[in-house]
């Protein structure tokens, strides 16, 4: 009894090695918006547990990352915060069409430093915003290459506020540079994702801007390469399934399931 008992347990241990063996991946990266951090972040270290593959994320504006990608950069998946710029890389011959996935959505909340006097302010009227933030200015991120800050400016200008946007807005280089100015309280008012706004104790949600039917936050992944790899191939696929999408999920974002 005792002879097969260890035999067994040698059986197993050897067999639980060469899994491990034959579960190796080579090494990937993922770029991701910088809205995404604490999601991927975790999303990542799940998969590591789970696979004992090997993920590097790099965070950043998504249109810097693109850039970035577009120029070289070892990057095997691109999860951005605006379709534009998956588009733009599949045009670049970077990303085929049949490689990439809406996967996410958002919203976009106006902030006040935590404690400010206003709790709440009237996000539809110019004159609301423009007398609360007075010789101050509304942070939001670089339409340029951030985002938010595109989403941003798009509400505005449908809101009426175009003199806002064009006078009283400094431009961060992420969302998340415009999130901390806010809560350090270097600007009195900003315009972020409802997922930022979550994570961030110094800040309090003024106001919730109605969804645009018409330029809806979506967060498309993608797979980088016209020959991407296996390993790339599994986290792809794993930030489709369910154990991802409760992760997200805690984060605040939407799961996008149609395509």
């Amino acid at each position: 009894m005792k002879l097969c008992s260890l035999s067994i347990a040698l059986t197993l241990l050897f067999s639980t090695s060469a899994f491990a063996v034959d579960q190796a991946c080579e090494p990937i990266a993922i770029f991701a918006a910088a809205s995404t951090t604490n999601a991927i972040e975790i999303a990542t270290a799940e998969y590591e547990r789970e696979t004992a593959c090997s993920v590097t994320t790099v965070f950043a504006a998504s249109g810097t990352l693109a850039r970035q990608i577009g120029a070289g950069a070892p990057a095997d998946l691109f999860l951005s915060a605006d379709p534009q710029w998956i588009t733009w890389l599949e045009q670049s011959g970077k990303v085929r069409a049949r490689n990439r996935i809406n996967l996410l959505g958002n919203d976009l909340v106006l902030i006040t430093p935590k404690g400010a006097e206003t709790t709440r302010l009237e996000i539809t009227s110019a004159d609301s915003l423009s007398a609360y933030l007075k010789d101050g200015r509304l942070a939001i991120g670089d339409p340029a290459s951030v985002p938010a800050g595109r989403y941003a400016a798009e509400v505005l200008r449908q809101l009426g506020m175009s003199q806002i946007l064009e006078n009283q807005t400094v431009r961060a280089a992420s969302v998340r540079v415009a999130l901390a100015w806010v809560a350090r309280g270097e600007a009195p008012a900003g315009i972020v994702y409802r997922t930022d706004a979550t994570i961030e104790e110094g800040i309090q949600i003024a106001g919730i801007f109605p969804a645009s039917p018409a330029h809806p936050i979506v967060y498309p992944l993608a797979l980088i390469g016209r020959v991407p790899n296996e390993a790339a191939k599994a986290f792809y696929d794993y930030l489709q399934s369910y154990p991802a999408a409760v992760t997200f999920s805690d984060h605040g974002f939407r799961r996008i399931v149609t395509q």
